[in-house]
């Protein structure tokens, strides 16, 4: 990883090149993407990201692919780029999240308006899936049928977690680079204020006491406090040294268990009223 790393920061062509071949490979392009912008600003963040976008481009015009899966993928790199710039801007991860969260749903909002057409037809498309794997699984009730609200939130989810990944990407790479130990400290220190804490909480609620349709915006508001949550437990581990084994238990249950992720997300936002870390000091 630090290999590459190096490899990105040592030019704009080398970066461009690992943008434009990296959309082959998960998450690296965006990464990319995040270091140069972390590193040397929005300005060379956004050169390097037209040559990520080329093999998008290609995919919107010249494949059989629904534009939205694409077209959410452009809107992913877009706001990596914006989210990075407030990082390198202010250090703090709250600020980067919380950007992250709101440019996410107007992306999708605003594809919504712009391609509404393509969004009909994913729908028509992930309704279809959702039937016939109800019928394979034998279930005798009502298929639920995901509507355009749904979907919405779907994928502006998946925009979000591409920004936040490739921003953690990103910030872990240049921490290696120029500042080892770094992203740790940042990471650890990661606490919303207040009034944003009970705010995305008291969204997720309503979300999940509305009808089935809203769900799906329960996992985009909630992700910014589920990664305060993470942050958290990265923090109490290593304050009381017990041991990074905890950390691997930790992760296996936030896979396998579902409700878990719900609680960190409670967790986090606890966190945000009560600062649980310096809780945490002055009883130690």
């Amino acid at each position: 990883m630090r290999a590459l790393a190096e490899f990105i920061m040592r030019g704009r062509t080398q970066a461009a090149l690992v943008a434009l071949v990296g959309s082959l490979v998960p998450m690296l392009s965006p990464a990319t993407v995040s270091l140069v912008t972390l590193g040397r600003g929005p300005r060379d963040g956004l050169l390097v990201m037209l040559w990520g976008l080329l093999p998008l481009l290609v995919a919107l015009y010249g494949s059989g692919i629904n534009p939205m899966i694409t077209l959410a993928t452009i809107a992913g790199l877009i706001v990596v780029v914006i989210a990075s710039a407030i990082l390198r801007l202010t250090v703090s991860w709250s600020n980067a999240l919380t950007v992250v969260l709101l440019l996410s749903a107007l992306s999708v909002l605003l594809l919504n308006l712009l391609f509404g057409g393509s969004v009909a037809s994913l729908q028509e498309t992930v309704a279809t899936m959702f039937s016939q794997l109800q019928q394979r699984a034998g279930s005798k009730e009502p298929a639920f049928q995901p509507g355009r609200t749904f979907l919405l939130g779907v994928m502006g989810y998946m925009v979000a977690l591409t920004a936040v990944v490739s921003l953690v990407l990103g910030r872990w790479w240049q921490a290696i680079l120029y500042n080892p130990g770094g992203f740790r400290e940042e990471f650890h220190r990661l606490r919303f204020d207040s009034r944003v804490g009970v705010a995305l909480l008291v969204g997720v609620a309503v979300c999940y006491l509305s009808p089935h349709e809203y769900s799906s915006w329960a996992g985009l508001l909630g992700l910014p406090l589920l990664l305060g949550g993470i942050a958290l437990v990265h923090h109490t581990v290593a304050f009381y040294q017990i041991g990074t084994h905890w950390l691997v238990i930790f992760y296996v249950g936030l896979l396998m268990i579902g409700p878990m992720s719900l609680i960190l997300v409670g967790l986090g936002s606890l966190d945000s009223i009560l600062n649980i870390r310096a809780r945490l000091v002055t009883r130690h």
